[in-house]
């Protein structure tokens, strides 16, 4: 189908009708042109003008008007819709660096004990490395909550700034509910501006030992606002350290998101198909149509016309 970029420009096209009784009028009413015969071919040595070389001018002239405002116009073929790639994913990667994080209750391929940073740094580099085309800001907690990366799809800062994570890299405590708030207030920030909000991945052993807004706070602020927590729990089943209140399972399950144990790969994985179904469920699927510029031939069509106006407006004039 066609289609116009500019279709405010159509609207000249109603002038067409109030011309054509005054145009018609004029070109009609000119007076007849003389031909000059040979006496030897006899006739009249005058002729009138041939009435269907008037019309035909009248047609084309207003043809290649016609022509010249539908180019202005700037049309456009519009082709079948074509489903577009998903746009990148924006999240917050919410991490702990406080000193619990150094506890070595995991083992690795080898049946060696790991400290759960360990097994925290190399799952956020797995994490990146699966997905290539998402953005990401790095978000860390220790007595307090900030920002160690801003948004960005540098994956290499990203990586760099990871490797330098260390338990009690700030402090002594695991502000868990500050942490929250900051990475809320960012994602507020981008709905405010009218713009997809970032999904929130958190992981941390789940104890909340300090800072000023407890996780129960942190939980009513996200159901409020809407914003679904994803939760990573580094502390092992069988490490004995008791979760927060609420757990990470509750703040996962009662905003909305999801809980994933450390260690499960396969759901860590598969959690940002659960984000982008998420992200995108208002959105639709992204599309968009194939477009082929017609200006040029409209352009054509109406020097055509006025070349094939101007030919009959000569030969009325021989």
């Amino acid at each position: 189908m066609i289609g116009f970029d500019s279709p405010w420009v159509l609207t000249l096209l109603v002038v067409l009708p109030l011309l054509y009784p005054a145009w018609s009028r004029r070109i009609l009413a000119r007076p007849p042109a003389r031909l000059l015969r040979h006496p030897a071919l006899g006739g009249s040595d005058a002729a009138g003008r041939p009435q269907g070389g008037q019309r035909w001018l009248i047609v084309f002239l207003f043809a290649a008007l016609a022509s010249l405002i539908l180019a202005l116009a700037r049309p456009v073929w519009l082709g079948e819709s074509v489903a577009l790639d998903p746009p990148s994913r924006s999240i917050v990667l919410l991490v702990d660096a406080s000193p619990s994080m150094s506890a070595r209750d995991f083992r690795d391929a080898d049946d060696q004990p790991v400290s759960r940073m360990t097994v925290m740094r190399e799952a956020l580099l797995a994490f990146l490395e699966a997905h290539p085309d998402d953005r990401f800001s790095l978000l860390v907690v220790t007595d307090s909550a900030g920002t160690l990366v801003p948004e960005t799809d540098d994956h290499a800062v990203l990586r760099f700034w990871i490797e330098q994570l260390e338990p009690g890299l700030d402090g002594s405590a695991t502000a868990l509910g500050d942490g929250l708030a900051v990475a809320m207030e960012q994602i507020a920030q981008r709905r405010e501006r009218g713009e997809v909000p970032p999904q929130l991945l958190v992981w941390t052993d789940g104890v909340n030992t300090g800072g000023e807004m407890s996780p129960a706070e942190a939980l009513t602020v996200a159901r409020a606002e809407n914003i679904e927590l994803y939760t990573i729990n580094l502390a092992p089943a069988d490490s004995g350290v008791a979760g927060g209140e609420p757990t990470l399972e509750d703040l996962a399950r009662l905003s909305g998101g999801q809980a994933i144990a450390a260690g499960d790969r396969e759901a860590l994985m598969s959690v940002t198909e659960t984000m982008a179904r998420h992200q995108t469920a208002d959105a639709g699927q992204p599309s968009h149509r194939t477009r082929h510029p017609l200006l040029g031939w409209f352009l054509g069509a109406g020097l055509l016309s006025l070349l094939m106006a101007q030919f009959f407006n000569a030969r009325l004039q021989v």
